[in-house]
């Protein structure tokens, strides 16, 4: 699992209490699991069938320049609610070697205060 993450969030509509809340939540979520939350991007007002974003083209950006970073996501639907659109925003992430990571909710985890990390997909560094 990486030590370092970057956050992203990608909102069809500019509400920034949901955003502010997502951010929270990315932030308690990496801080309980023991990892550093370098930084989070946002692209705002993205329809779900774009895949060349402002946010996300920093953060693989960032990605590249880091050595063993992972991507943090509320949940999948942050990357597309599209399959085809989330799964090339997947495999961009996975050529940068990055591992791809939710605060995917575990029911009955009572009293948690994050649930923990679970891999979107396992990837492995290119040799």
């Amino acid at each position: 699992m990486p030590r370092t993450v970057y956050g992203y969030i990608s909102s069809e509509h500019a509400d920034e209490a949901e955003i502010e809340r997502l951010h929270d939540q990315l932030t308690q979520h990496a801080s309980a699991e023991g990892l550093t939350l370098a930084e989070i991007f946002v692209d705002r007002r993205m329809p779900p069938g774009r895949i060349i974003r402002p946010g996300l083209t920093v953060l693989l950006d960032a990605v590249i320049r880091s050595e063993a970073a992972g991507v943090l996501v509320a949940d999948l639907d942050h990357l597309s609610s599209l399959p085809a659109v989330r799964r090339a925003i997947e495999v961009q992430i996975e050529i940068l070697g990055a591992e791809l990571l939710t605060t995917t909710a575990h029911p009955g985890a009572a009293g948690a205060t994050s649930p923990p990390t679970s891999p979107a997909i396992p990837l492995q560094r290119p040799a």
